[in-house]
């Protein structure tokens, strides 16, 4: 078969209607049992077995197309469709706008399925960050003097692993480890000698039950601590809600161990200067939140008001307000954060879409007054 043999083959293959036909069923099936598998296995776990995997897998063996391949099936179909079979003539104007709308709104919908990203913020008034937390992920990080020196995600430690890097002038063993944890009292062994630090003089860490929803799990870890000195040596506990996670000191350096959520940096600092509860009336019940920060990037600062629907947009993310907590009487705010590479697809198919079916109806009416065969494909 000659090159264009197999071109015009391509073309019959990928436009062909029966592509749409059954895409489009099997769509729906996995965004109607991603939503009812959340109340089973959680938002988290649900989204990401039924809705951002490239492929469902049956039965843990048979693998399917999911949601991001499915969506670029349908952009394919319709694009050789709209550029191959579609006659392009004044008469199909508005319908080929129209296919353009749907074709962004697609594409919009692949970038938003493998490229968002969603992580918060949790600040207390005077406090400022330049990084978001993801929501699910974890890792077992090392600060030098509170900067990032060494980290590895908590899906690569295990009971009995051994952290030996040049960056720490320690080494770190993993005794235990649990995704979700509690505390209960430490009880004394007979023969252990091994010095404990710390939180972990008193208690231990227990596994519990998973949450459904995965930002609710505390990943925490027992940790022997070998080759910085006599007096740090020994047994220490790393835990997510630490307000005073394990430190060992090497001569003027600082090291602090933490297991925390994964963080992504941002181009810019966020300041918190008040955040504000609004209750009902005579009750206690909250109404709405709102917080004020001043926004660092370079030399340009300013601040602005987040509300619970007006939310901040800067450089491709988007901050809105989610939550409000008060500990030992300082005000905390948790602001939800959103990056999403297909956000304005939407609002550029909506404007396609529109004009197309507005072309579309004025040459219908022109060409049925004018007694003429209306002609679409």
């Amino acid at each position: 078969m000659s090159a264009r043999g197999y071109v015009q083959k391509t073309v019959r293959l990928f436009s062909q209607p029966v592509i749409l036909f059954y895409a489009l069923p099997w769509l729906m099936i996995l965004l109607i049992a991603g939503t009812l598998a959340q109340k089973h296995l959680g938002l988290y776990a649900a989204t990401q077995q039924y809705l951002t995997a490239p492929f469902f897998w049956v039965g843990g063996i048979v693998p399917l197309p999911g949601v991001p391949v499915v969506l670029g099936i349908i952009l394919v179909n319709l694009l050789f469709k709209l550029f191959f079979k579609s006659p392009w003539t004044p008469q199909n104007a508005g319908i080929i706008i129209t296919h353009f709308g749907a074709a962004f709104l697609f594409l919009g919908m692949m970038l938003t399925a493998f490229f968002s990203d969603e992580g918060y913020i949790s600040l207390a008034e005077g406090e400022r960050a330049a990084a978001v937390n993801d929501y699910y992920l974890r890792e077992f990080t090392v600060l030098k003097n509170e900067n990032p020196v060494y980290a590895i995600s908590y899906d690569d430690l295990y009971p009995g692993k051994k952290i030996h890097d040049d960056t720490l002038p320690f080494a770190v063993e993993i005794l235990d480890l649990c995704r979700n944890c509690t505390m209960a009292m430490q009880e004394e062994e007979a023969g252990d000698s091994i010095p404990r630090h710390g939180l972990a003089q008193q208690v231990r860490l227990i596994p519990a039950p998973l949450e459904k929803t995965e930002e609710t799990n505390l990943a925490g870890a027992m940790l022997r601590i070998t080759g910085a000195d006599q007096e740090q040596d020994g047994i220490h506990i790393s835990f997510e809600p630490l307000q005073n996670p394990p430190q060992i000191t090497d001569g003027e350096e600082s090291y602090t161990i933490l297991m925390r959520r994964i963080q992504t940096g941002l181009p810019f600092f966020i300041e918190l200067v008040d955040v504000v509860r609004t209750s009902y009336p005579g009750t206690q019940m909250p109404q709405s939140y709102h917080s004020d920060v001043i926004v660092y990037d370079g030399d340009v600062s300013w601040q602005t008001r987040i509300e619970m629907n007006a939310p901040l947009r800067y450089k491709g993310y988007t901050f809105y307000q989610s939550g409000y907590t008060l500990h030992d009487g300082q005000e905390f705010t948790t602001l939800a954060v959103v990056k999403n590479a297909g956000r304005a697809f939407p609002y550029i198919a909506g404007l396609f879409l529109s004009l197309g079916m507005a072309v579309h109806a004025v040459l219908r009416i022109r060409t049925k007054k004018s007694g003429g065969q209306d002609r679409a494909f």
